[in-house]
């Protein structure tokens, strides 16, 4: 693999982790790797708390100097190179492509997340609008003139393709995480008394706020609020709401940490709670999910059982997920009127039974949830780790 003379440029507008991760991946692949971003994880986190100029600023980065940014590294790329542009910010790989061509290079688009699906789910604009309709136009093109789109799951595949025209060439790529960075082993016996459970990074608008919050509230009200803690670490749209909901409980909420910290804090928990709206599912993929699994925390997801994210706690038999659709498979989806299926949810009542009943179980077995954990812990290492993630993407760049 070593000394393959194709260059590949990474871009997103932000380094997270993933994204340094996804660049060193390629990497291990034997390719010249180099990074394209414009703000830090850092930056990003700091300035995004802001509501003034700092805010501005960032959104001004992103969303204009970042694009800008990748206009002048195209122009200047090494010929016969490659692009992997993550959706990251939305229009990016459209822009890439539109000039790759003078330098005879490919484009990859990295779908972390759809759009304009994004901000329909979100209550931005209406799917028939004329902004939805624009900015499709747009996700069309991506998909018509990209050499290969990279999906984060089959099911985020099905319903991108199915609204926007098939890709080039498709693929399915988990966003994983770096194992090197997790302890190992981890704690199989914790010191604290109580089941910890940790929620981490976004709760935005494509996640299932409602569903968390009523959960919690039940659960400390009920038999069981003597043998759990919940702890957040959250940013996000929706973050304020959660604290405010649960202000006079005993859970703590912090803002999220950098990710340094927080893989060091997780070595204390045992279940990481994630959730999803359904039309969130048809959106993204949570990417914390990977970490807390490379932790050693079992998952219990409150999220469709269609979604890509039930598909990956159940198919590690690492955790459990509680339903807040009113289907159960994708193909059922599919009957009728998709657009009303895919945003059919259950009650609230109903969910949070489902949340209170779940937890119990959990509790009521200590050697199931034993498993669960050493399931998530090994299940990264087996099938998500570098190696595996570096063939899949060289499978990819040498077909293109």
């Amino acid at each position: 693999m070593v000394g393959k003379k194709l260059k590949v440029y990474t871009c997103s507008n932000v380094a997270m982790d993933y994204f340094i991760f996804l660049s060193e991946t390629i990497k291990n692949a034997g390719y010249e790797v180099e990074p394209l971003y414009l703000v830090s994880e850092g930056s990003y986190r700091r300035n995004g708390k802001n509501l003034g100029l700092k805010k501005a600023y960032l959104r001004f980065q992103m969303y204009v100097g970042y694009p800008l940014y990748l206009v002048y590294k195209v122009l200047t790329a090494r010929r016969n190179s490659c692009f992997v542009v993550t959706s990251n910010t939305f229009y990016a790989p459209y822009l890439v492509k539109r000039l790759a061509g003078l330098k005879k290079a490919k484009v990859i688009h990295l779908l972390y997340d759809l759009y304009p699906d994004a901000i329909e789910v979100a209550g931005m604009i209406r799917n028939d609008s004329s902004t939805s309709k624009t900015i499709g136009s747009i996700m069309q093109k991506i998909q018509a003139k990209c050499d290969a789109t990279v999906y984060l799951g089959e099911y985020l595949k099905q319903h991108a393709e199915g609204r926007w025209g098939r890709a080039a060439v498709s693929k399915v790529i988990d966003i994983s995480t770096d194992l090197a960075l997790f302890k190992q082993p981890f704690k199989q016996v914790l010191q604290s008394k109580k089941l910890i459970l940790h929620y981490g990074g976004q709760l935005g608008h494509l996640h299932d706020a409602e569903s968390l919050i009523e959960s919690v509230k039940y659960v400390l009200g009920s038999d069981l609020a003597d043998k759990v803690e919940f702890n957040f670490y959250v940013s996000g749209a929706q973050a304020q709401h959660l604290a405010e909901s649960l202000s006079a409980y005993p859970v703590k909420i912090i803002s999220a940490v950098p990710s340094m910290q927080w893989r060091l804090d997780i070595a204390e928990f045992h279940v990481g709670m994630v959730s999803l709206s359904t039309g969130g599912a048809s959106v993204c993929l949570p990417s914390k999910t990977y970490g807390m699994m490379a932790g050693g925390m079992a998952i219990l997801a409150i999220c469709p059982r269609w979604s890509d994210l039930a598909t990956l706690v159940q198919s590690n038999n690492a955790g459990w997920v509680v339903n807040n659709s009113t289907f159960d498979t994708a193909a059922a989806l599919q009957v009728g009127d998709y657009h009303n299926n895919l945003n059919s949810r259950r009650t609230t009542s109903d969910i949070v039974l489902d949340f209170y009943t779940t937890l119990k179980d959990v509790l009521s077995d200590e050697q199931r949830l034993a498993s669960m954990r050493a399931n998530a812990f090994s299940g990264m290492r087996a099938h998500y780790d570098l190696m595996a993630l570096s063939n899949k993407w060289e499978d990819l760049i040498e077909t293109l």
